[in-house]
């Protein structure tokens, strides 16, 4: 059996200090979970190393199978149907004979993307014996727009491509309402608009940034709750960027809660008051973000549609012990 590749990784000094799934998560552009997965192979010194260890400038750590797990789906993969296996159907708020409403739980990814091949929000419907739109790749079918895999509730799908080109009409032309709520560190200004444009990172492709030369986007949000060093916002988005909230909070200096890939991890374990936020936050599998109200017009019959989702358990948890 050929042996799979060995990727060796510097630790650099702004890289220091970190978790190790901390680490990989940022810098392969993957969940924290998956990193901790991929962990299982890491090497220092000749040596096993864990999840928890902490870096240190100079380390060389060395993955087996890191280059693999990590690249991009090969297209022929995604040609081939996927069984959802047992993976439920999340639940569901509404639907007809053009709409899904639902809501969408952390660690589902809604369509493939980089990394492994794994289950998708658009596998589990299809799997359910529902019809999506064919607007777009096959693999994104019914998809007018998402939620990151590790952020999680309220989202649409369409059925039908008439409903489909209607809603993204009403997307595009800011006609539909999205709210969500997030944890963040630091305390942040009563009330904020972040204007900054968002393109790919020029160097970790896997991760957005802001690039004076990428699209607009705009993120209004409101401070809700606040305790020593974290807070509770409600945000509005203006726009629909790739990872525009996560992107823009970091840019303010006030990363998610929980967001390894732009430094919401590290941060809040450093702020954390006691025990039990420690706990909290480390159980926390994804960034404290969640998509809590979706308003807007329905494209078919005209009908004015709204709905609200409570926040998950783990979030309830970490403001609980906060």
């Amino acid at each position: 059996m050929d042996e799979k590749p060995v990727v060796s990784y510097k630790i650099e000094p702004e890289e220091a200090g970190q978790r190790l799934d901390v680490f990989f998560a940022a810098r392969l552009g993957v969940s924290r979970s998956r990193a901790q997965k991929l962990i299982s192979t890491a090497t220092l010194a000749g040596a096993s190393i864990k999840a928890s260890y902490v870096t240190r400038e100079g380390d060389e750590i060395h993955l087996e199978g890191a280059a693999e797990a990590a690249s991009d789906t090969p297209a022929e993969a995604l040609a081939q149907p996927f069984i959802a296996g047992d993976v439920a159907v999340p639940p569901i708020f509404f639907e007809d004979d053009y709409l899904i409403v639902l809501n969408k739980p952390r660690d589902l990814a809604v369509h493939p993307g980089a990394g492994e091949r794994q289950t998708t929000l658009v596998d589990v419907l299809r799997a359910s014996g529902r019809s999506l739109s064919a607007v777009g790749p096959p693999e994104r079918a019914g998809i007018v727009h998402r939620l990151d895999k590790d952020t999680s509730g309220v989202m649409v799908v369409c059925k039908t491509d008439v409903a489909h080109w209607k809603l993204a009409e009403d997307f595009a032309a800011r006609r539909v309402t999205k709210t969500y709520t997030a944890l963040v560190c630091g305390v942040p200004t009563l009330r904020g608009r972040i204007e900054a444009p968002i393109a790919r990172h020029p160097v970790q492709r896997k991760k957005m940034a802001i690039v004076p030369a990428g699209r607009p986007a705009v993120t209004e949000y409101e401070t809700v709750h606040t305790w020593p060093k974290f807070a509770q916002l409600k945000i509005n988005l203006l726009t629909g960027r790739t990872h525009q909230i996560r992107v823009h909070l970091a840019y303010v200096q006030h990363p998610v809660v929980g967001d390894a890939v732009y430094g919401g991890v590290q941060r809040a374990l450093s702020s954390v008051p006691n025990e039990a936020a420690r706990q909290a936050i480390e159980a926390l599998q994804g960034q404290a973000l969640h998509s809590t109200r979706l308003a807007f017009t329905h494209p078919i019959t005209g009908t004015a549609l709204e709905f609200e989702t409570a926040l998950p358990e783990d979030m309830q948890r970490i403001i609980e012990v906060l």
